[in-house]
């Protein structure tokens, strides 16, 4: 029998765990690391609790690192997941936008149906139990140590998939690096992804709390880099939402400032809008232009801009339709690892193979999180969590089964 240790209990570490014991059955002893008190708590987090599973549109170029995520998404496509949760027991859906969830739209349902598989499989989960390091042996197998046992265990196979270093609260905070590190595996510098940004203050003062739908743009000095309509929502300090979120992560990847401008009303062309308001000031001949934006924004934003124009000497209807077709925001920063779902960089990818493999360490894995893959919002993140977890249960596999044909 061979042993298997695999460290992190979130979606990868899970479904590997899954898969592996599914093709290995008795012949493979499968024990599930988790330093929290509970495994799954990114899925429970994920799509606001609906459980964002996957994309119908993967493969996409809506991922850092394509080239290499494209290749696995390949191999385990959209359907090959929903065909796996509904063999497990989990119907799933497609939304409007191609999200696929699960049917019952809540996360729980999804750790559920895992947990049950687990336990179905016995699959030994250790929690509240912290790796604390991994060592190669001179006879090619790998000890781990934890915080809760003196006596290190002895694998032969070691799949490394804790997640990077975004929402620690839920069980990652890059930990995993340190482990891999300690092996001489080259990590990339990391930063926060698809989390909200936080911007000069008199961009967003009075606007708390505001919801608009817009079409963000960034853009260097040669024009637009990236464009998405969505809904963005402000803050005292800051803007966040989908559309701010997938922004932040190409922002953390650029290597030059990039300019962040908001339409505020993208359905409507600079011409429309500049028709409409002179209509309402020869209609209202007493309204002032501030009231004559109150019926195309909401008050506290219409109020902004004609607040600022006027400082400027600049209110007129012109103006004001420049400024909503073309509101700049100055971003400072972001929210930090705490606040961020994906984490940008992580292991190389010179660092493994196509099979997830470790090319300096022979028989372990890196999956998920941990590599230098991220998308943006729509699935894609937890669907390559997933993929990756199921393609090297399924290396395991062969190694095993190639293994026993040369021994007869």
């Amino acid at each position: 029998m061979i042993k298997v240790g695999v460290i992190g209990g979130g979606p990868a570490g899970i479904v590997a765990s899954i898969c592996l014991k599914e093709k290995l059955h008795h012949s493979a002893e499968v024990i599930l690391f988790e330093k929290k008190k509970q495994i799954g708590k990114k899925i429970l987090a994920s799509g606001n609790g609906k459980c964002n599973l996957s994309n119908k549109n993967i493969p996409t170029n809506d991922t850092y690192n394509h080239h290499f995520a494209s290749l696995l998404f390949k191999k385990y496509d959209n359907q090959a997941l929903k065909d796996d949760f509904l063999r497990w027991g989990l119907l799933t859906k497609d939304d409007a936008s191609s999200r696929t969830y699960p049917i019952t739209e809540s996360s729980k349902s999804v750790l559920e149906i895992l947990m049950r598989k687990l336990k179905e499989y016995q699959v030994k989960i250790k929690l509240d139990t912290l790796v604390t390091s991994v060592n190669k042996l001179s006879n090619g197998l790998y000890e781990i140590n934890t915080s809760t046992s003196f006596k290190p265990e002895i694998f032969d196979y070691v799949i490394f998939a804790t997640g990077g270093a975004s929402s620690p609260q839920l069980g990652s905070n890059g930990e995993g690096y340190q482990l891999l590190k300690a092996l001489h595996v080259l990590v990339s510098d990391i930063k926060p992804g698809l989390v909200g940004l936080k911007t000069s203050k008199n961009d967003v003062l009075g606007l708390d709390g505001i919801r608009q739908k817009v079409r963000l743009t960034l853009q260097n000095k040669f024009g637009p880099v990236f464009t998405e309509e969505g809904e963005v929502q402000f803050k005292k300090d800051g803007i966040s939402g989908i559309v701010v979120m997938n922004a932040s992560s190409i922002i953390a990847r650029s290597k030059e400032k990039l300019n962040l401008s908001l339409d505020l009303l993208p359905f409507r062309t600079q011409d429309e809008l500049i028709q409409t308001l002179e209509l309402l000031k020869d209609s209202s001949l007493k309204a002032s232009l501030n009231e004559l934006c109150y019926g195309i924004l909401p008050m506290p934003l219409a109020d902004k801009i004609c607040k600022d124009l006027k400082q400027q000497k600049e209110l007129t209807i012109g103006g004001i339709v420049n400024e909503i077709k073309n509101y700049s925001v100055n971003v400072i920063g972001n929210y930090g690892f705490e606040t961020s779902q994906v984490t940008i960089g992580g292991v190389k990818l010179d660092e493994i193979d196509a099979n997830f493999e470790l090319k300096k360490l022979i028989n372990t894995y890196v999956i998920g999180e941990l590599l230098d893959v991220d998308g943006l919002c729509g699935g894609y993140n937890l669907h390559f969590a997933i993929a990756s977890g199921v393609m090297v249960a399924h290396t395991i596999y062969e190694k095993e089964r190639e293994k026993n044909e040369n021994k007869k």
